[in-house]
């Protein structure tokens, strides 16, 4: 690896690109850091809770044992210290590398040198362990452990117990790097994503590797359409749903569970994007589809609005889309967008007296003189 590299991982939360992060709630306050460049490798966590405080920190590569309860080898040089306060009691472990890599360590209570006793080491796995767990530190390794002890089912149980989304994240996408998942696997990937994680950007990167790798599975993709409605983000829910319509072939019930997806999103852009790709990826699906139209009438801007319908008209519409796209023109209040619908619908419909009774009746509501006067005129041309 050339040059420094930081990646920066809360623990039990997550944020990067912050040079330190802390996050407080109820009285928690928790960070951790990995810094690694050509020469050097430094992993730090620090937490404090109630009556605890925690500090580790790495400094040279480690090789854990397969348990995490202890470090095997560590890089020349190196050295590793963990110490937690908890009430009035203290303790600190450290384990110090020569130039050949020998180690010695020494482990103290209350700040004088104790035995390396059952208790201690005890003690020791199970912050090396949580730590472990809860920052996603090592997990390319770790997952692949877990998974060759007990499949996928053993990482789907070692996610339930890490707290923070950015470490699921982590451990749920390097079980789909480095595994082919069998349907009944991919489709609880999606539902452990959705279920368990909070954070909108990190459930659509889990979701996202999904979509390139499974979504070919109709059961994967009808759980995965209805998990991309569990993510709050506008934009991060048209993203993934972007990647349902790329990645996969959508069934009638499929598409209406989407609709109703891009339904709860709140930003009249975003609801539009969505639209106008579900609009190019099955515009005989929806071009006649009351739910499509429904969604459709939800756009409260009228530029979004005029986009969306214009988008399904660029197709061939039968007269059918053409009528329910003259009872959508009614919720645009702009003359301007009204008139650009109208006289798309004008120039597709002009053969058939039903449509062009229904449009003109549609015109009577523009109010620019101009504009109805561009409408009739494109309706009797």
């Amino acid at each position: 690896m050339k040059g420094k590299m930081i990646a920066l991982i809360v623990f039990p939360l997550a944020l990067l690109g912050v040079a330190m992060v802390f996050v407080k709630a109820q009285q928690t306050r928790s960070s951790t850091r990995v810094s690694v460049n050509d020469e050097n490798y430094e992993w730090m966590v620090n937490h404090r809770d109630d009556g605890r405080e925690l500090r580790i920190r790495v400094k040279g590569k480690p090789e854990f044992t397969d348990d995490y309860s202890d470090i095997k080898t560590l890089s020349p040089r190196g050295s590793a210290r963990v110490e937690e306060t908890r009430g009035s009691v203290s303790r600190r472990w450290e384990i110090e590398s020569d130039a050949d890599g020998n180690l010695r360590r020494s482990y103290y209570v209350q700040g004088k040198a104790h035995d390396f006793d059952s208790e201690a080491r005890q003690w020791l796995s199970g912050l090396l362990l949580e730590a472990v767990r809860q920052s996603g530190f090592d997990a390319e390794r770790r997952v692949s452990r877990l998974y060759q002890k007990g499949g996928a089912n053993a990482v789907f149980e070692e996610v339930s117990l890490i707290k923070g989304d950015y470490a699921k994240g982590v451990y749920l996408r390097e079980l789909m790097k480095g595994h082919e998942l069998d349907s009944d696997s991919a489709e609880r990937v999606v539902a452990q994503a959705a279920r368990e994680m909070k954070s909108d950007y990190g459930k659509r990167q889990v979701l996202s590797l999904v979509a390139e790798k499974y979504l070919d599975d109709q059961k994967v993709l009808t759980e995965f359409i209805g998990a991309t409605a569990t993510i709050g983000s506008d934009y991060e829910r048209g993203q993934t749903i972007a990647a349902a319509l790329k990645r996969g072939s959508l069934t009638t019930s499929q598409l209406k569970g989407l609709l109703q997806s891009v339904a709860g999103i709140s930003s009249d852009y975003e609801k539009a994007q969505a639209l106008i790709r579900i609009a190019g990826a099955y515009p005989a699906e929806v071009a006649s589809a009351p739910a499509f139209f429904d969604v459709v009438n939800g756009v409260k801007s009228d530029y979004e609005h005029s986009r969306a319908l214009l988008t399904l008209l660029g197709g061939k519409p039968n007269n059918e889309t053409l009528n329910l796209t003259l009872k959508s023109v009614t919720g645009i209040s702009s003359d301007y967008e009204k008139a650009r619908v109208l006289m798309r619908v004008a120039a597709l419909g002009k053969d058939d007296e039903g449509v062009r009774k229904a449009l003109v009746e549609a015109a009577r509501n523009i109010n620019s003189d101009y504009e109805r006067g561009r409408v009739l005129s494109a309706a009797f041309k």
